[in-house]
């Protein structure tokens, strides 16, 4: 703490104890001058640091070093914080999506670019809405990786319509598993399951070639196979191998849209290598939840803050600790700007019972305070 000066002679004063509220008190050192004022000390960077150390370690509050309840007191300003978002006006070569769901009661859409997190965004589910509040403040990138599902696709050709995308290889191999098996009875799906294996083993043109070649060649082999009906006593007809059939038109789905090889495309990697699978996000969505799984008991909101906070402080640029205690948005802070707005809405001006309930692609506030009483079934 830096030592203040006199304000009547300009010596500097000495510390004369505290306050009762704590803050220190100094007094001149000219007996003579006797002035006194007191000075008080903004704990709040430190206080959100030790909150964050304690959330990114595997220590319980229990194994912690400093008490419990001091560690809860220095804990509150982290959950009454939301970090802010980055606003990536930058052209990356390559961004991986991906969703990590809290059960069913929210998920947090993360992208990550060159090894760091430049965006997310909180929803109740993977809507196309959801995605393009995430993509809207990221420039296209020239490639997207991610898995195709929920609402992924329709967000990208809204926001980002000049992107290529690429189809993570895994997701479709585990799509097919899904559908065949891991130990098919029949040899249709014991040959459709070896070439999904082959998939993400894909390296080059050549390779891409085979593939296509191997998959057709299947189609051929079994296509009377996968034609056969089955009839029902009420006289409903439907496929006899339905789980085959379904593989069938979902890989020729794929195959169609032409995003299953679009990491071997040589115009898009004379800027640098495009992985075909989203192993990285994966990798790091491992990471968040093994935080989650270390602090386990957490409530959804601060579940929802804890991977709020880990995507800001792995960004490329993180605000200073005392940047966020200072300005990061707070609870009270939100909810007084999403009472303003809806006020200022058109349903809000005739409106006579308050706020309406969070849903759509937004979260409901009002469940991360409130439990929801089920009826028993006594």
């Amino acid at each position: 703490m830096n030592t203040p000066s006199c304000a009547v002679c300009g010596e500097p004063m000495k510390r004369n104890g505290r306050t009762s509220s704590g803050r220190v008190r100094w007094r001149c050192r000219d007996a003579g001058c006797g002035s006194s004022r007191t000075q008080s000390r903004d704990n709040r960077a430190r206080d959100l640091r030790c909150g964050l150390d304690w959330l990114f370690s595997k220590r319980s509050q229990a194994e912690h070093d400093l008490p419990s309840r001091t560690l809860r007191r220095r804990c509150e300003l982290m959950w009454g914080l939301w970090p802010p978002v980055p606003l990536v006006d930058e052209v990356r070569h390559v961004v991986h999506v991906d969703g990590i769901h809290l059960h069913r009661d929210a998920v947090v859409l993360i992208a990550i670019a060159d090894g760091h997190v430049i965006g997310w965004h909180i929803a109740k589910s993977e809507r196309s809405a959801a995605w393009q509040s995430l993509m809207a403040r990221i420039a296209p990138p020239d490639v997207l990786v991610c898995d195709g599902g929920g609402g992924i696709m329709k967000a990208a050709k809204t926001v980002w319509p000049d992107t290529r995308i690429q189809r993570c290889l895994f997701h479709v191999q585990a799509n097919i598993f899904g559908l065949t098996g891991m130990r098919p009875r029949l040899e249709a799906g014991r040959r459709l399951r070896r070439i999904a294996l082959a998939l993400p083993r894909v390296r080059d043109g050549a390779a891409a070639a085979d593939w296509l070649a191997s998959y057709n060649q299947w189609e051929q082999d079994f296509a009377g196979f996968l034609d056969e009906k089955s009839e029902y006593a009420d006289g409903s007809v439907n496929d006899m191998h339905q789980r085959l059939v379904r593989a069938r038109r979902m890989i020729r789905g794929r195959i169609r849209e032409g995003r299953l090889f679009t990491f071997l495309d040589e115009d898009l990697t004379e800027n640098g290598t495009i992985p075909s699978t989203n192993n990285l996000i994966e990798s790091w969505n491992g990471r968040i939840r093994d935080m989650l799984r270390h602090h386990r008991g957490l409530r959804l909101i601060r579940q929802l803050k804890a991977i709020c906070w880990w995507c800001h402080q792995h960004t490329e640029h993180p605000e200073t600790d005392a940047w966020l205690a200072a300005n990061a948005v707070t609870d009270e802070r939100l909810e007084s700007l999403y009472r303003k707005a809806w006020e200022n809405s058109p349903q809000g001006r005739y409106e006579t019972f308050g706020i309406p309930m969070r849903h759509g692609t937004g979260i409901d506030w009002n469940d991360f305070h409130t439990r929801v009483d089920w009826p028993s079934n006594d």
